[in-house]
């Protein structure tokens, strides 16, 4: 996919905001952002009937422990925005309530 030079420039403001809000490295958020577009892709799989149900059970939770131990090691909390309309991953040093999760960092 093609971005604009405005687009590429929000994303690294944005990526470069939520590395220094959790204190991970660039890296680290990467990795985060490789498991939430395939967990991603698992969803959109799931909306549209195009992977039986045990089969996704089975791969999203394979993502779904590489993440939350990667959370834990880095001490943050994880939430999993299973809509696949939006972002998926939200982390934050605080605990993240499934009502305001949107008030952790976004991480797409």
């Amino acid at each position: 996919m093609n971005y604009t030079k405005s687009q590429r420039e929000y994303y690294n403001e944005h990526r470069n905001r939520v590395i220094a809000d959790l204190g991970i490295t660039r890296n680290q958020y990467n990795a985060f952002r490789r498991i939430g577009d395939q967990l991603h892709s698992l969803y959109e799989q799931s909306c549209n009937g195009t992977i039986d149900e045990q089969a996704y059970e089975d791969s999203t939770n394979v993502w779904y422990a590489v993440a939350d131990r990667m959370a834990l090691q880095f001490h943050l909390y994880i939430y999993y925005q299973t809509d696949p309309r939006g972002a998926t991953i939200y982390c934050s040093k605080d605990p993240i309530a499934k009502n305001s999760y949107t008030n952790a960092s976004c991480i797409y």
